[in-house]
């Protein structure tokens, strides 16, 4: 069994069941079971903790029941891999979609700062040479892991002052609450690329992995644009794709 910090109390008021079942569902996403390990036995269980088979196959029956583990016939239990699933023809920013999934969304704010638009934000915002934008970088997380790392450019004369709220969380809820623009349409272009250095660092992946490039424009009602991106999608966590209906 691998090293882990997993307390069960049998003094504690709470089914012991359910204490192996939250220790356990926290070690996996602390990423001490990995996606694809296999987890311990549960006569490893039962010999660590001192648990019946009957509580430790109830605790592992609820996480596959969750989608956190899996069983393998004649191999044991492992940790379920899984990939998020975009539908990239719906407007649905992060934090509704890791919802929409059954994940839990954070977000690190790396950067924010005025500056003068690149060529990209001025391209693609329609914007001209020396106009400023505010220009946000974030790490997004799902279970506290990384999923996604962005770059977001958003126009100043829709969005005055908009470093001095909290941007930790959905963008879009901070264009529609505090400025009354609701995302209307939004915009993508899909690549692939190879990442190195702090973004694959700060995505924990290793140098020379591939991710997903998503260049996004997200529009208003009135066709402006509010804002745009460039995100890096983590290619092992995300199924991006689309349905499409034959003429």
């Amino acid at each position: 069994m691998k090293e882990d910090l997993m307390i069960i109390d049998p003094q504690l008021r709470i089914p012991l069941y359910f204490q192996l079942k939250e220790e356990l569902r926290k070690e996996i996403l602390r990423e001490v079971y990995k996606e694809g390990d296999l987890i311990p036995s549960e006569r490893e269980f039962a010999e660590k903790y001192n648990l019946s088979s009957t509580t430790i196959r109830r605790a592992l029956n609820d996480l596959v029941h969750d989608n956190l583990l899996e069983r393998k016939a004649g191999k044991g239990t492992f940790v379920r891999k899984q990939k998020v699933r975009r539908d990239l023809k719906k407007v649905l920013g992060f934090t509704a979609n890791m919802l929409e999934m059954g994940l839990i969304p954070s977000t690190k704010v790396l950067d924010m700062k005025e500056a003068i638009a690149n060529s990209f934000a001025r391209e693609n915002m329609g914007l001209k040479r020396g106009a400023k934008v505010a220009i946000i970088k974030r790490l997004r997380l799902a279970n506290e892991i990384p999923m996604m790392l962005e770059t977001r450019y958003i126009q100043k004369d829709i969005c005055p002052g908009i470093l001095r709220y909290d941007l930790s969380s959905s963008l879009w809820e901070v264009f529609e609450k505090r400025y009354g623009y609701k995302p209307y349409r939004h915009s993508q272009h899909l690549g692939v690329i190879r990442i190195s250095g702090e973004p694959a660092r700060l995505l924990g992946l290793e140098d020379e992995s591939v991710v997903f490039l998503i260049k996004g424009i997200t529009y208003i009602k009135d066709g402006r644009a509010i804002e745009c991106e460039e995100s890096l999608y983590r290619s092992d966590k995300y199924d991006l794709g689309f349905d499409a209906v034959a003429e």
